[in-house]
């Protein structure tokens, strides 16, 4: 019986060490998520779909879990090349998903002062912890440099219908002032105090006013209602305009002071964005690539002499001209043009002449000073005569004109012939000698007068070409001028200009004369509808060797 029991309680005890804790494995069931960026876009303050200094914008992504379990512990990355100055941003955390769910992502993005003309790509992805995450998506925005405004008083009027007609005291009048941004960036959160002396009062009239922004070249006008008391006795009153903008730089104050018997005028200032355009300000400067980031030189040419000339305007100097006969941007073509010359042809700014809407004794004189200061240099000296605005044919010899703003289609003779402009240049006796003539030469007859593209229809005869003489001209045989309009400047200085940027003015006249020659034979048809062919020219002395020519050498 013992001896039973005793082997009982053995079998027994090897049962218990069979069995083992933690012997078993089991497996942990695992369900990720399964991430995608679905969409992924750009949002500004400004809507214009770049990132401006000083502004808050997004990157802004839809995100879906498509995957077998709830995406947690989410983290949005964000990194950039090319122009990130003054651009910054950083990595954020990410609610959960659930499956089968989506939701918007943003990251902040904020520029400064500092930000540049440019573009900045981003590369955005979203990481989770067990390596779910997605693939970086990148997504180019522009940058824009800071513009700054400019805050001024710009002009006041005293009016009233007071019954002596000029300021006295216990008498009513009313002042006007007229506030403007006279610079080409918004200004924004703007402030405007008005002091008053002691003895002057306010009827109607906030002396403190807020502007929450003004545009460029807009006008504010600000009106009061004063009386002074008996009891003022300085001989005048002072005015003190305070103006302060977000930036606390960008504005000017103002004292006007006012006069006991100053004669009230009857009529306020009318305000209109005509009257209170930003002088010598043209909106193609804000809007074409190539009036921005022009190469620079580190050395000039002492005897490179240049004269740019933009005749736009001729319905101002002509009676029964509407603004239709105008040329469209000549004026920001000379301009241009002429910047070009001292930034990256190497001309000093003391050898180059700009004329805008110029006369013809204004051009003849100023065109007569260049060739007698090359002259003086030899064949030393170079010159470059660009123009833009109408040409014209003599109906009855065919021969060319450039026509100056006060001379009418009905005179032409008045204007300079290109034959007679071409051998004055000669005779300068210059080494080299370019021209660059954005206009054609054609017309339907003297009564046809001058039309909106750089000329009407007639073939123009050809001209000879002396000495060191090449001309880059914009159009073949009978055919127009024509604008490019999204780029505010002539169709063939826009391309001559596009070239000598992208190259750095590096390039040769060949390699300058190809490129407009194709640019504008596409661009023309596509934007214009219209066949327009630039063509080359010269002289027989430099046949063989015009193509080598270039501005650098």
């Amino acid at each position: 019986m013992l001896t039973l029991l005793l082997s009982l309680n053995f079998l027994h005890a090897q049962n218990k060490v069979v069995t083992k804790v933690g012997s078993l494995n089991i497996a942990k069931e695992v369900k990720p998520p399964v991430l995608t960026i679905t969409d992924i876009s750009f949002e500004d303050a400004t809507g214009n779909n770049a990132i401006d200094a000083n502004e808050f914008c997004n990157i802004v992504l839809s995100l879906m879990n498509d995957g077998f379990g709830d995406g947690m512990g989410l983290k949005g990355t964000i990194k950039a090349s090319g122009a990130t100055s003054g651009i910054t941003f950083s990595n954020i955390s990410i609610p959960d998903i659930p499956v089968g769910k989506s939701c918007t992502v943003k990251f902040p993005v904020k520029s400064s002062m500092n930000t540049v003309d440019g573009k900045v790509e981003f590369a955005v992805a979203v990481q989770e912890p067990m390596g779910f995450g997605t693939d970086d998506q990148f997504i180019s925005v522009n940058t824009n440099k800071f513009i700054s405004p400019m805050i001024q008083v710009v002009d006041y009027a005293v009016t009233g219908s007071g019954a002596s007609g000029v300021i006295k005291k216990k008498e009513a009048f009313n002042l006007q002032i007229l506030l403007q941004n006279t610079d080409y960036g918004l200004a924004q959160d703007v402030d405007v105090n008005v002091i008053l002396p002691d003895g002057v009062f306010v009827m109607e009239g906030e002396e403190k006013q807020h502007f929450s922004s003004i545009s460029s070249g807009e006008a504010k006008s600000l009106d009061f209602s004063l009386i002074v008391n008996n009891n003022y006795s300085a001989q005048s009153i002072p005015v003190k305009v305070m103006i302060k903008e977000k930036f606390g730089k960008f504005s000017q104050n103002k004292d006007i002071v006012l006069n006991f018997e100053q004669k009230l005028s009857s009529a306020k200032i009318s305000v209109s964005s005509e009257n209170y355009q930003i002088a010598g300000i043209q909106q193609a400067s804000l809007k074409s690539d190539v009036d921005r980031n022009i190469p620079k030189v580190k050395t000039t040419k002492a005897y490179r002499y240049a004269i740019a000339i933009g005749n736009e305007d001729y319905h101002s100097y002509q009676e029964g001209l509407s603004s239709e006969s105008d040329v469209e941007f000549a004026v920001n073509d000379a301009e241009i043009f002429s910047e070009y010359c001292v930034s990256a042809l190497g001309v000093e700014a003391n050898n180059l002449v700009l004329l805008k809407n110029a006369t013809s004794a204004k051009m003849k004189k100023e065109i007569d000073r260049i060739i007698k200061l090359a002259s003086l240099n030899g064949k030393e000296a170079e010159i470059i005569f660009y123009y833009a605005g109408h040409g014209f044919p003599d109906e009855k010899t065919n021969e060319s004109y450039i026509i100056p703003v006060d001379v009418t289609g009905m005179d032409v003779a008045n204007g300079i012939k290109l034959s007679d402009l071409y051998a004055n240049l000669s005779t300068s006796g210059a080494g080299r000698i370019t021209v660059f003539m954005d206009a054609c030469f054609s017309g339907g007859g003297r009564n046809s007068g001058l039309v909106k593209a750089r000329g009407v229809k007639v073939t123009p005869a050809n001209e000879n070409l002396y000495d060191n003489l090449v001309v880059f001209s914009a159009t073949s045989s009978d055919q127009t001028a024509l604008p490019y309009k999204e780029k505010q400047h002539g169709m063939f200085t826009y391309f001559l200009l596009k070239k000598l940027q992208e190259s750095s003015a590096e390039c040769s006249y060949s390699e300058l004369s190809s490129y407009i020659t194709e640019n504008v034979k596409y661009w023309s048809i596509k934007n214009n509808y219209k066949d327009q062919i630039p063509e080359v020219n010269c002289s027989v002395s430099v046949q063989d060797e015009w193509g080598q020519w270039s501005f650098r050498k």
